[in-house]
């Protein structure tokens, strides 16, 4: 009902705009494009929305005085992250200043250039300005003996009620806030000061706080009332100002552990903030970084300030290579075995072929990093109950050591809560199995709880095991306020869906929106929800999904989405928040925009992206309800109607997105979030996009390194006549020859120190050489290396690198290089010379398995590699083809003109052709 009635509201009385705080004015553009408006969020901090500035000022800052004018009297305020050091580059960005001192001790605030003293845009501060403050709304009063004395808005999401006095008696009375007329069909329930949506209890002279959701704020609404729902009546009410000059309450952030620092500089677009979580965990939150270092690393060290001589830390992906991109990514790295945080003086994002530091934060000798805490020792009571130690373990997860229970109150529960002592209306705690359910026996059992929602330690005063029925405590724990513990980082990773290794099926529900091409997963929260888009593409592809423009059908103009890029130079993968007012590319007329081109802003949070085997990975969140017009409602019940699509970027402009391909939704489609759980997403295949047609050539095509691809799948297959493996080669085929990942003999692109895994299919049976082919790498042009005199294997010429090896006596192991046998077979007789293009040759195959396993190894590349080797049969000849082994500082090789994207004239024609093919769909 909350979720029908939130809905409601919002669509009968539209979209608010944002509350910032207090307005203070537009700031003044002089130079180097600053431009802004300011806002005061609380009497000591700014709110700059917004916010731009090139960030080419050689010494520019945020600065503030109190002269009449910005001169070099002023002083440099700290950026949005504590820093006081020459601004970076701001793009239309939301920014919180905090300042040194009350706002009403200054005049002005500015961007100005310290060495050359020059004031590059900036706002007046008004002389009399008063900053903001709670609001008093006056008394409330009413049936039931209703009465508050008085309503205060404490900041822009809370509420004190003063001294409230209720009876208790109604059946259904509950907080309500709405617009319009007073009445539960216009207004949402919203939790009391426990939290709880239930029906209202007693109050007698209580002090009474009441907060709205997050990211929600009071002058979205005209009024606060109790209201009984099962009487449709409103016992007592208040209105809302229509303009509010309260404080802008604080959001709510996630507890990462002890901040350390800001890796906020520049270089390579390094940003983000380390945590300590405790003495061998750290988080780094939101961190970004673009992958074009040849050699970057997370190091860890001693010495007195960031170098070469510190230890690796294994990234994310538990793997010591070189770092790829990462976009606003939160994730735990663990220090090496037995060491502690205050074993080390510094953290680098540092890259080792350029001994150069890209970013790095000092960690205090002194750190008092977070640790498990004992809140009660040696405790006992009734029914036998005793434990050694309640341990506060984490934010969220409470430990009793050697506990005993009898098992016979009727009704105990674990219990925690709020107050001087425990009491029956405390919240119930699940048991060990994640279960509320009366106790059983427990004998010297360890036991971990996990608090249950959103509930932490700071949350609660007390921990208690509790016989409800007769409200007695049996034992019972003080929690302190401030405890200095770790986070719980899985925990709480997973519930706010910021795992950058989320897997596909941690998302209870999925649909292909698109079959075989573009997957989306969710997670529906109160008021947020968490999509996991999955979808077959290649570099400079954009892939699209979300909301329609039409509620009846999937409707593509109009449409709410998010837009996936996958970059051409080197993968990289971003996400952006679209409105489509028309099918014209991007204009000041509107069109396929980004929200912030056109009067919105940016309300996607990216959890994580990747793009691998020709598969890109994204997860991101965003609000059931923004305040930006351009966004749809996402209602949290009934059918939404969604649409996705696929096409190509813009070559000079990689962020431009040009008109859908024939990959739309064509059909309605729709989506029940709140559904019970149901995953209808086979795996997609790896498999990188089809050749392009109309090649004249079969096989051979590269696989270049930027499409990131690190698992190839080889499999036997025909040679492609006269087009095929003779023509690649030049050499004549034995008439099979190996397929990776589904194409005839393509060339791999492979870069030093990354890991690469090979799934062979080629046969187990030494008895059948026609179905028998061990997979090898090795610098043999023509392979076949059981062919050879024993003597020259593994020396240069017949490398054994990976597959077949040789073992610690020195001979020949083929066990991880054989596996079932996999043919693509001719469905009735080679049709190479009949087919005019890849695709149409491909449709006369058939492909066909042997029952059984695979066989799977992995290859590393290293320093000794040759640049060029083969990867091959061991018991024939002539049956593979190139793997190029490059450096990681190597840019990717030009494509060939059968590699390249089709050319303006063609895509012209191709685009023209879509556009006038789905005006009848769209």
């Amino acid at each position: 009902m909350r979720g029908i009635l939130l809905l409601l509201l919002l669509v009968c009385h539209g979209v608010w705009a944002k509350y910032y705080g207090k307005f203070i004015g537009r700031m003044e553009t002089l130079q180097h494009g600053v431009s802004g408006i300011v806002y005061a969020a609380t009497e000591d901090s700014l709110y700059l929305v917004n916010f731009t500035y090139d960030g080419s000022g050689p010494d520019a800052f945020f600065w503030a005085g109190s002269t009449p004018e910005p001169d070099a009297a002023g002083e440099i305020l700290a950026d949005e992250n504590g820093r006081r050091e020459r601004l970076r580059r701001y793009n239309h960005e939301n920014v919180v200043i905090k300042l040194d001192k009350p706002i009403r001790n200054y005049r002005y605030l500015a961007v100005y250039c310290r060495r050359y003293e020059v004031n590059f845009g900036w706002v007046r501060i008004p002389h009399d300005f008063e900053p903001p403050a709670p609001q008093d709304l006056g008394f409330l009063s009413g049936g039931h003996g209703i009465a508050a004395d008085p309503v205060v808005l404490l900041d822009s999401r809370t509420v004190q009620l003063t001294n409230f006095h209720y009876d208790g008696g109604a059946p259904d009375a509950h907080f309500l806030v709405g617009r319009g007329e007073v009445s539960g069909a216009s207004g949402i329930i919203i939790a009391d000061e426990k939290g709880s949506l239930g029906k209202l209890g007693r109050y007698a002279g209580q002090n009474v706080t009441l907060s709205l959701h997050q990211g929600a704020s009071w002058d979205q609404y005209e009024w606060l009332s109790i209201y009984c729902i099962k009487a449709s009546q409103d016992f007592a009410h208040i209105r809302i100002p229509d303009k509010l000059s309260v404080p802008l309450a604080q959001e709510v952030t996630p507890y990462f552990g002890k901040l350390l620092g800001n890796l906020n500089t520049g270089i390579h677009g390094v940003g983000g903030k380390l945590y300590v979580a405790s003495a061998d965990t750290l988080v780094l939150q939101d961190f970004t970084y673009d992958g074009m270092g040849p050699d970057a690393h997370f190091l860890i060290g001693t010495t007195d300030k960031a170098d070469g001589s510190g230890t690796v830390i294994d990234n994310q992906a538990d793997s010591a290579t070189p770092l790829s991109a990462y976009s606003k990514s939160t994730f735990e790295l663990k220090l090496p075995a037995g060491k502690k945080i205050t074993d080390y003086r510094w953290f680098s994002v540092y890259c080792k072929k350029a001994q150069t530091s890209f970013a790095h934060v000092d960690i205090p000798s002194n750190v008092d990093y977070p640790r498990p805490a004992i809140v009660a020792a040696h405790i006992s009571g009734a029914h036998n109950t005793r434990a050694e130690a309640i341990v506060v373990h984490d934010k969220r997860t409470l430990v009793l050591k050697n506990f005993y229970y009898d098992g016979s109150a009727p009704d105990a529960f674990f219990l925690a809560g709020k107050g001087e002592s425990p009491r029956a209306d405390g919240t119930k705690i699940p048991d060990e199995t994640g279960r509320v359910r009366k106790l059983a026996g427990y004998v010297n059992a360890t036991v971990r709880l996990t608090l249950p929602g959103n509930l932490t330690v700071d949350d609660i005063d007390w921990f208690a095991v509790y016989c409800i029925t007769y409200t007695e405590t049996f034992i019972q724990a003080k929690v302190p306020k401030g405890l200095n513990v770790p986070p719980n980082i899985k925990l709480l990773l997973k519930e706010s869906s910021m795992q950058a290794k989320q897997r596909p099926g941690d998302f209870a529900n999925c649909e292909a929106i698109i079959p075989n091409r573009i997957q989306v997963g969710w997670h529906l929260q109160t008021d947020t929800i968490t999509f996991h888009v999955r979808a077959q593409t290649v570099p400079g592809q954009w892939t699209a999904f979300g909301v329609s423009g039409v509620k009846e059908r999937s409707a593509m103009v109009g449409a709410d989405v998010a837009v996936i890029f996958v970059r051409r130079d080197h993968s990289h993968v971003s996400v952006s928040d679209y409105y489509l007012s028309s099918k014209a590319q991007c204009s000041s007329n509107g069109g396929v925009c980004p929200d912030t081109r056109v009067g919105g802003t940016e309300d996607l949070q990216l959890v994580s992206a990747r793009y691998e085997n020709g598969v890109v990975d994204v997860i991101y969140s965003r609000k059931l309800a923004t305040a930006d017009s351009n966004d749809k409602i996402i209602a949290p019940t009934g059918r939404v109607a969604v649409v996705a699509a696929q096409g190509p970027t813009n070559m000079d402009q990689p962020d431009t997105v040009l008109y859908h391909t024939m990959v739309v939704t064509r059909d309605d489609t729709f989506l029940q979030f709140n559904r019970n759980a149901e995953r209808h997403c086979p795996p997609l295949a790896p498999v990188l996009p089809a050749p392009a047609e109309g090649r004249a050539v079969f096989g051979g095509r590269n696989i270049w390194k930027n499409f990131n691809v690190t698992t190839f799948r080889a499999q036997i297959g025909p040679t492609g006549g006269s087009r095929g493996y003779e023509k690649v080669t030049g050499q004549s085929g034995w008439g099979i020859s190996w397929w990776i990942n589904e194409e005839l003999i393509p060339v791999l692109h492979v870069e030093r120190g990354k890991t690469y895994t090979f799934v062979v299919e080629g046969g187990l049976d030494p008895s059948n050489s026609a179905r028998y082919h061990p997979f090898y790498i090795t610098d043999s042009s023509k392979g076949g290396g059981s062919k050879e005199d024993p003597a020259v294997l593994g020396k240069p010429g017949h490398l054994l690198l990976a597959g077949v090896v040789l073992d610690s006596e020195n001979k020949v192991d083929v066990s991880n290089g054989t596996g079932r046998y996999c043919e693509w077979q001719h469905k009735t007789v080679d049709m190479s010379d009949e087919s005019d293009t890849w695709e149409s040759f491909k449709q006369t195959l058939r492909l066909q398995c042997d029952s059984g396993q695979p066989g799977t190894f992995t290859w590393t590349p290293d320093k000794d590699t040759p640049r060029l080797v083969y990867y091959q049969c061991f018991t024939h000849y002539y049956l593979g083809w190139k793997i190029v082994v490059t450096d990681p500082e190597e840019a990717e090789q030009a494509m060939q003109p059968m590699e390249s994207a089709a050319s303006p004239v063609l895509l012209s024609h191709l685009l023209l052709f879509s556009l006038a093919y789905l005006m009848s769909f769209c």
